[in-house]
């Protein structure tokens, strides 16, 4: 079971995508989030073309993203500084540690930076020393974190069968408030041996009402329902919610299929 991405999956599911990059006259920039669970080489380190972070989930480093870029000059005492503009902010600070440029031998030195934001962040690299430039602007997202627990299954009736666990969801606090009352869309997929290619939408499914454990934490139960054949059958269970990301600075901008009556079990992010 994992939770990604405004989306928890009980069967290996769960986004795809290809570069978030601006530039100035001088300096380059561009985000990627490389660790992000499910990704493939093809995808560029993007989720449906955007950088994004799991919060506070740091199996195999999936809350870092990374800032990276080059920067033409022939100046041997430029330095890189990495300013971010989290999601509420009215201004850009410094993060990190200015990186020192030493430019190769066609005049391009390079720079990269690992961040770990708690919401939507802007950021840009700012260029000081002989020369002096800014870079243009990229946004790396974050999507709620979180561990499920106390699965149970249990059959009522030779075909009848439930499945239960409880969702512990972590996220800022600043988010909790819009983030615990969201609706939850269950999908469901059951295969007689084999799970079809998608998850359908169910509506027999119930998801308990949220229950707050701290500032930055709250827990529900999920329950799916489903129907053997003959005594067998191989489910899988999946769940999201809609993003927000303009209202609270968690997810993604835009729609990634949270909702529709179909998603494919081959997704890695709903929203």
């Amino acid at each position: 079971m994992a939770v990604a991405g405004g989306l928890v999956a009980v069967v290996p599911a769960i986004p795809a995508a290809s570069a978030s990059t601006a530039a100035s006259s001088i300096i380059t920039i561009t985000a990627t989030s490389p660790h992000y669970p499910g990704l493939k080489a093809k995808d560029h380190g993007l989720v449906d073309g955007h950088p994004i972070v799991i919060y506070k989930d740091t199996k195999k480093s999936a809350n870092t993203a990374v800032v990276s870029g080059s920067v033409t000059t022939e100046a041997t005492n430029d330095t890189a500084t990495l300013v971010a503009e989290p999601f509420g902010a009215k201004s850009y600070t410094q993060v990190g540690t200015p990186v020192a440029l030493t430019p190769n031998s066609g005049g391009t030195a390079s720079y990269s930076f690992r961040v770990k934001p708690s919401l939507a962040t802007h950021y840009e690299v700012k260029l000081s020393g002989t020369d002096t430039a800014v870079s243009g602007v990229v946004t790396v997202y974050v999507s709620v974190g979180g561990r499920t627990a106390g699965g149970t299954f249990k059959c009522t009736s030779k075909t009848r069968c439930k499945f239960s666990f409880r969702l512990y969801t972590y996220l800022p606090s600043s988010a909790l408030k819009h983030e615990i009352g969201k609706h939850w869309y269950q999908y469901l997929a059951v295969g007689y041996p084999r799970l079809p290619k998608d998850y359908t939408l169910t509506k027999t499914g119930t998801v308990s009402k949220a229950r707050k454990i701290n500032s930055g934490e709250y827990v529900q139960t999920f329950t799916y329902y489903f129907t053997l054949r003959h005594g067998k059958a191989n489910p899988a269970f999946q769940a999201c919610v809609k993003d927000t990301e303009s209202v609270d600075g968690m997810g993604l901008p835009g729609h990634h299929g949270c909702g529709a009556k179909r998603v494919s079990r081959s997704v890695i992010y709903l929203g």
